[in-house]
């Protein structure tokens, strides 16, 4: 369309540069005829008026056709980069791109009539339309690139932003709500230390007593008036439901490591709790650690000591519980690494404890069960069936038990009649039980010393030849 405007104008101009005036007139009009000899200066005027008229229609006309051509082929323009855009999947920024635009320009003044400028007989025409529509274009361009293209990465930078600066909000944030924490928990052992000693008092007025002892009663043996104890229990009992809250995650924790071992997680969480409170009577805030890493020993220790008391069909010490995961440990240990089973004198060695703890501690080892069991899973018979009774001599037994008591009744009988009897109530033969050297002595109304010289004299006497031979056939016996 800028072409045929452009080609329209120069022919034009072409035509009133020549200086042609019939030819000019013979393509506006060609039935208008000008006079030439009479009145030639009004027809003239009156021939360029009506000129004047028919350009200005023409132009109209040409004005007419330019936007009905422009108009069909930005529909079709239009139209294809939708579809274009449609396919990117930015159909609905370019829409709002293209709203922002429309409004910025609504503020422009700008003149949609053609301007016309008439110098020298020369003619120039020009659309403020196509303008209008250049810089439509132009500003619309240079405000999608931006959109389309830098969108992303600003909008990544800023949520890195935005993320660094919550982290960098959040961490002395939860920097300080952890320092808070730790010395509320220091200020709270404080007040549990405080009850524990007000409850020692107490325990030990009452013993002294015989009574429960009074809450006056109390307050005087702490030294302190009735108002001020009940100050202090209330502020402790405080702080020690508030540390159990507080520990209460830690204590759960620690206890999934002691659960499936015989013992209710219930009854672990339990000790817990009281191994946190063990914690807070001990902890020194002084020496720099946090009582959230110093009560984890107390809760440990309190829930081991659990589970090695109830989760055993038999009980046993705790000290023998520790020696027993000891050579357990061990036992492994030298296992994986010298890659055969090691005997007791290896774990001793390992371990620096005697051979004898570790044989004891071997046998708890065993697992109990109940002689109720079957033996297999397809036999009806139980354990209780092929098992002896241990506790009913066998025949054998009681003939040679019997020999033996008769042995020693006659080695006896050769002592005189005060060394028989020290060495009976010595040793507890007989029907007799086994007393000390100073029992012994207020029998006889005289010093152990004395007792001792002659248990010594005794078994002098009895540590002969013929009374080893006699006695050698028993030592196997239990």
């Amino acid at each position: 369309m800028r072409l045929k405007h452009v080609y329209v104008s120069k022919y034009i101009q072409v035509a009133l540069g020549k200086g042609s005036s019939d030819s000019l007139y013979s393509l506006l009009d060609s039935d208008i005829q000008i006079p030439k000899n009479e009145d030639k200066l009004e027809n003239l005027t009156s021939v360029q008026a009506t000129q004047a008229s028919k350009l200005r229609l023409l132009m109209k006309n040409l004005d007419v056709l330019e936007d009905m051509f422009a108009d069909s082929n930005a529909v079709r323009l239009e139209g294809d980069i939708l579809e274009q855009l449609e396919r990117l999947g930015a159909l609905r920024l370019f829409h709002s791109c293209l709203s922002r635009t429309i409004k910025s320009y609504t503020s422009f003044d700008l003149s949609d009539g053609p301007t016309e400028i008439v110098e020298e007989c020369k003619v120039f025409v020009h659309s403020g339309k196509k303008e209008l529509r250049k810089l439509r274009r132009k500003r619309t361009s240079d405000n999608e690139s931006p959109t389309i293209q830098e969108s992303p990465s600003k909008t990544i930078s800023k949520d890195l932003q935005q993320l660094k600066f919550a982290i960098a909000g959040r961490t002395p944030r939860s920097r300080n709500k952890r320092q808070k924490t730790a010395r509320n928990e220091a200020d709270m052992s404080s007040g549990v230390k405080r009850v524990a000693e007000l409850e020692k008092i107490r325990t030990k007025l009452e013993q002294e007593t015989g009574q429960i002892a009074s809450l006056s009663n109390w307050a005087e043996a702490a030294g302190i008036k009735k108002k001020e104890l009940q100050q202090h229990l209330h502020y402790g009992w405080h702080c020690r439901d508030e540390l159990l809250r507080s520990t209460h995650s830690l204590v759960l924790f620690i206890a999934r490591n002691y659960s499936g071992l015989g013992v209710a997680f219930e009854d672990l969480i339990q000790a817990g709790n009281i191994g946190v409170l063990q914690g807070a009577e001990r902890f020194d805030q002084s020496r720099g650690y946090k009582f959230s890493t110093y009560v984890q020993y107390w809760i440990r220790k309190s829930m081991s000591t659990l589970v090695a008391k109830h989760a055993r069909g038999v009980r046993i010490p705790c000290t023998l519980s520790k020696v027993i995961n000891q050579v357990h440990k061990a036992r492994k240990a030298l296992t994986t690494s010298n890659g055969k089973y090691p005997d007791d004198y290896e774990i001793a060695k390992f371990t620096g404890l005697s051979v004898a703890k570790v044989m004891s501690a071997s046998k708890c080892l065993r697992v109990v069960g109940s002689i109720d069991q079957k033996i297999g899973e397809y036999m009806t018979t139980k354990y209780m069936e092929i098992l002896s009774d241990t506790s009913m001599p066998s025949p054998e037994e009681a003939v040679i038990r019997q020999h033996m008591l008769n042995d020693v009744s006659t080695l006896l009988n050769g002592l005189e009649p005060r060394e028989k009897q020290v060495i009976i109530l010595r040793f507890g033969l007989g029907n007799c039980q086994c007393k000390s050297l100073e029992e012994i002595g207020r029998l006889f109304r005289v010093s152990k010393e004395w007792i001792r010289k002659i248990e010594r004299s005794a078994l002098i006497k009895l540590r002969n030849e013929d009374s080893l031979k006699i006695l050698n056939h028993y030592v196997h016996m239990q």
